[in-house]
């Protein structure tokens, strides 16, 4: 016989030993506590995370956006005739710009990547 042929025999052999299935079913029972707890420790360093970020950046996102919504409305040119102003109104913003530029930019990554 060969020395895998002996490996396989001790293989074998130990298949046949008797388990113990209470100390097996404590094992895994204490690795999936184990896991339950480490998972719930990262989920509330994450939150505390998210939360910190939140709390450090609320006022800039706050002062960024306020000046956006005073920003975006502006007129690009100045009409004079209301009905054309207001027919026009529109297109005739920052807003409208900034959407045209987005829709450029993301139209050119499409082209050039695909």
């Amino acid at each position: 016989m060969t020395d895998r042929d002996q490996n396989l025999i001790a293989l074998f052999a130990q298949a046949e030993q008797q388990f113990d299935d209470d100390a097996f079913v404590a094992g895994v029972m204490s690795q999936i506590d184990r896991e339950r707890r480490r998972t719930l420790l990262v989920w509330v360093a994450l939150t505390l995370f998210i939360v910190a970020c939140i709390a450090a950046f609320a006022a800039p996102v706050i002062a960024a956006v306020s000046m956006a919504t005073q920003l975006l409305p502006v007129s690009l040119v100045d009409v004079q005739a209301d009905w054309f102003r207001q027919l026009v109104s529109p297109i005739n913003s920052v807003a409208a710009a900034v959407a045209l530029a987005v829709l450029g930019i993301v139209r050119f990554f499409r082209k050039v990547f695909r």
